[in-house]
């Protein structure tokens, strides 16, 4: 009876050994995957169409990294995080940013991609977005990324954007769940995708009550709108700290 007993205790504690030896290695290795940040978008648009776009400054950035998130093989800088880093370094809040800057507010936040961007439009109901993924430590464009096409397909077109940014990092395809959530959020009507991006431009503005209200008044239309969901999820457990 002992020694079955000595046989346990030393199963058990090898047993506990090797699970954190394997916690330990996941930690490592998740501390190693790339963290990349995303920079509010400039409003390049001319014309009437331009303060109806502009929620797109927080949007379009705010649903690439939604997009890359997906992907287990690296982790994303939190929005309010940036925030605070572009208040401090007093940049443009409009988008207007340049690869010299983006890489050093990337040092700040310990990314090693940053990506900003523009998007601009027809004033006919066409829109082109432009994608450039700045490396940090050197602070040169490694990767562009653009898509143009109908308002009406802006989801799909910042789908196209962040799947091929993921393709340019080697990231691994998605797990199935992955693939079908991102083809439900990337068949989002321009409507939806709007009042999400409207939702965020609130959000950044400091504005966390219209934002809830927003997100709200989309899920009722749309109630499997992911990115809604999830966003309504975290600004709820934020006020609840």
């Amino acid at each position: 009876m002992q020694r079955r007993r000595s046989i346990f205790f030393e199963t058990a504690t090898i047993l506990a050994m090797l699970t954190a030896s394997a916690v330990g290695l996941s930690a490592q290795q998740h501390e190693s995957w790339p963290v990349v940040g995303a920079l509010p978008f400039a409003n390049s648009v001319v014309g009437d169409e331009h303060d109806a776009l502009n929620p797109l400054i927080s949007g379009v950035p705010e649903l690439i990294l939604i997009e890359l998130a997906r992907n287990p093989g690296i982790r994303t800088v939190e929005p309010a995080r940036l925030r605070r880093v572009l208040t401090s370094q007093k940049l443009d809040p409009q988008g207007r940013i340049d690869d010299e800057a983006a890489s050093h507010v990337g040092r700040i936040l310990g990314a090693q991609w940053v990506i900003r961007g523009n998007f601009t439009g027809d004033g006919r109901g066409a829109i082109r977005i432009a994608a450039y993924m700045v490396d940090v430590a050197t602070g040169q464009v490694e990767h562009t990324a653009s898509a143009e096409g109908k308002q009406a397909n802006l989801a799909g077109l910042i789908g196209q954007i962040s799947e091929h940014l993921a393709h340019d990092m080697r990231l691994a395809e998605l797990p199935k769940d992955g693939r079908r959530a991102r083809e439900l959020t990337q068949k989002a009507s321009y409507q939806t995708t709007l009042l999400f991006a409207r939702a965020i431009e609130a959000r950044d503005a400091g504005r966390v009550q219209q934002a809830i209200s927003m997100l709200q008044q989309l899920l009722a239309n749309e109630p499997e709108y992911e990115p809604a969901r999830n966003e309504l999820t975290r600004l709820h457990s934020d006020r609840g700290r």
